[in-house]
């Protein structure tokens, strides 16, 4: 490939290195680390572009309802249905691949939360 390094590029890396960031410097990182992070926890396997994965964050108000609305189902099922074996089956199927996915949106929200405080903080300091 022909890469070369020599001490005057060590050098100057270790130099980039040793500089302390401002303020702005490492909001901007901040920035932009959390949002590689919440793409990579937004993407799907399905390939869908940008554009429909930004729109699929869920609002904190309608992931509470989804889980409070499968709780409410699941233990209906448990308690009434005569087939306990398809009820718990069927559970651990829609669990796995429909309730995971809210559940992966509840841990970006609560992430970017944690993140808009400790922002909030920084900044104040």
């Amino acid at each position: 490939m022909g890469l070369e390094v020599d001490d005057d590029d060590v050098e100057e890396l270790v130099e980039e290195h040793s500089k302390e960031l401002s303020t702005e410097e490492l909001l901007e990182l901040h920035k932009e680390e959390n949002e590689t992070l919440k793409q990579s926890l937004t993407s799907e396997e399905s390939g869908e572009d940008e554009d429909k994965e930004e729109s699929r964050i869920i609002p904190a108000k309608d992931l509470k309802d989804v889980f409070f609305c499968w709780s409410k189902l699941s233990k209906l099922a448990e308690d009434y249905h005569p087939d306990v074996g398809s009820v718990e089956k069927a559970i651990s199927v829609f669990n796995d691949n429909v309730m995971s996915y809210f559940w992966k949106c509840s841990r970006l929200l609560r992430y970017l939360a944690l993140i808009d405080v400790t922002k909030a903080v920084f900044i104040e300091n």
